[in-house]
């Protein structure tokens, strides 16, 4: 016995029972059972509820509690374009959809929102796959909005990979002060980087081997930048390893120091203050 299938006819016939929106109200009432309407421009879209619940957790709770809108057979939406909720509902058809950089960040706001978990991934992807200094501010504010922490971390990430640049440009000033606290503490290394090629010193060339003009150039560089990285965040291992590379300035070294000493402070005073309970 052998098993034929035949997707994408499949996919082509549900899209265009979705699509065929222009039959007479006779034809449609036989065919959909369930309405959605756009409340922006009032575009009304005939659905229905089983390939609703069957695409999306919370159209299948919506049915399973039997609330008004069961019982109307009607949701009215005020959060999403018609635009946007017509290629949802065309994907929950036909499985296909086109996600752009204009489409993105609604499609899965859209999609954490009504709980279509596969969206999610592909928007993710897409968005990750397709940062850009433009809109990396923006991305960043999403991630935190909606806690995707690893879009946040990816976002990140590609500002540090491409830190020179974006610095440079106006969506740098546009950083909250939380964001520009993590990149720059969590980033110690690509400040150097960044400052290395300002000083055209070699990028292999071990912090430690660097000439005592080319320490106190990359120095010179990197003095404002540095001094803005949240050095008190850090363990008392990693100040450890960077005053060991004895390239940054002086008063910042001093500064390590000091929380070096604070850390062991306190970790001293957390273990006295257990040892006597």
């Amino acid at each position: 016995m052998k098993t034929y299938s035949n997707l994408e006819k499949l996919s082509n016939d549900l899209k265009n029972l979705f699509q065929n929106q222009n039959q007479n109200e006779k034809e449609k009432e036989s065919y959909f059972d369930f309405e959605i309407i756009c409340e922006q421009n009032q575009t009304s879209f005939k659905t229905h509820k089983s390939i609703l619940s069957s695409r999306s957790e919370y159209f299948k709770t919506l049915f399973k509690s039997k609330m008004k809108e069961y019982q109307e057979n009607k949701l009215i939406l005020k959060d999403v374009s018609s635009s946007i909720l017509f290629s949802i509902l065309n994907y929950f058809y036909s499985g296909k959809i086109e996600i752009n950089l204009e489409n993105a960040v609604e499609i899965l706001i859209f999609s954490s929102k009504y709980l279509i978990d596969e969206l999610i991934e592909t928007c993710l992807n897409f968005i990750k796959n397709n940062l850009q200094i433009e809109t990396i501010v923006d991305v960043l504010k999403l991630s935190e909005s909606m806690n995707l922490n690893k879009l946040l971390n990816s976002s990140y990430k590609f500002i540090s990979k491409n830190f020179e640049e974006f610095i440079k440009t106006p969506f740098f000033l546009e950083l909250e002060e939380n964001n520009l606290n993590s990149i720059l503490s969590n980033d110690f290394q690509s400040i150097i980087k960044w400052g290395k090629h300002k000083s055209n010193i070699n990028q292999e060339k071990e912090n430690q081997k660097l000439e005592k003009e080319e320490k106190e150039k990359l120095q010179d560089k990197i003095s404002n930048i540095i001094d803005k990285i949240r050095f008190i965040d850090f363990t008392n291992h990693e100040l450890e390893d960077i005053l060991k590379e004895d390239i940054i300035p002086n008063q910042i070294s001093q500064k390590l120091i000091q929380f070096q000493n604070f850390k062991m402070m306190k970790i001293k005073i957390e273990i006295h203050s257990f040892s006597n309970q």
